[in-house]
């Protein structure tokens, strides 16, 4: 996360076209530029705004699976090794590593993106827009 604020803040830089040092002069910069009416910059922060929406979202979903009785853990050990893990797995080093098999891993990975998917989508209603604004977004891109 912190090479990401790193670059946020380059860019941010190079939009307002002043270097700064810190937090605090960054803000009063925003700001300044807010006043001002800089759209590029109001776009990018409702962009960021967004994009946090949505890790929140699918951080708790996960927190969620990882809690549920019985094979919670589990099931988030198959949806990390799966998806999240900077590494990415063959189809038989995850049945090594989650110790299971073929069958018994499909259908585990079934049911935690089933539960992953009933959270992720009981959004409220005022959610519901940037959700599908996203999907839509992450849809162009694949």
């Amino acid at each position: 996360m912190c090479g990401f604020w790193n670059a946020f803040r380059r860019n941010v830089a190079s939009e307002l076209e002043k270097p700064f040092e810190g937090l605090d002069t960054l803000l009063e910069q925003v700001d300044l530029e807010m006043s001002w009416g800089n759209r590029k910059l109001e776009s990018r922060l409702e962009g960021v705004k967004k994009s946090r929406l949505l890790l929140d979202r699918v951080n708790e979903a996960l927190t969620v699976l990882k809690k549920k009785p019985e094979n919670g853990e589990r099931l988030y050990q198959l949806i990390y090794l799966t998806y999240i893990a900077p590494e990415k797995l063959s189809h038989h080093e995850l049945l090594y590593r989650l110790d299971m098999s073929s069958r018994h891993y499909y259908r585990l990975k079934q049911q935690a993106i089933t539960i992953l998917s009933i959270r992720l989508w009981a959004a409220p209603d005022s959610d519901v827009d940037v959700w599908l604004e996203l999907v839509a977004l992450i849809e162009g891109i694949g």
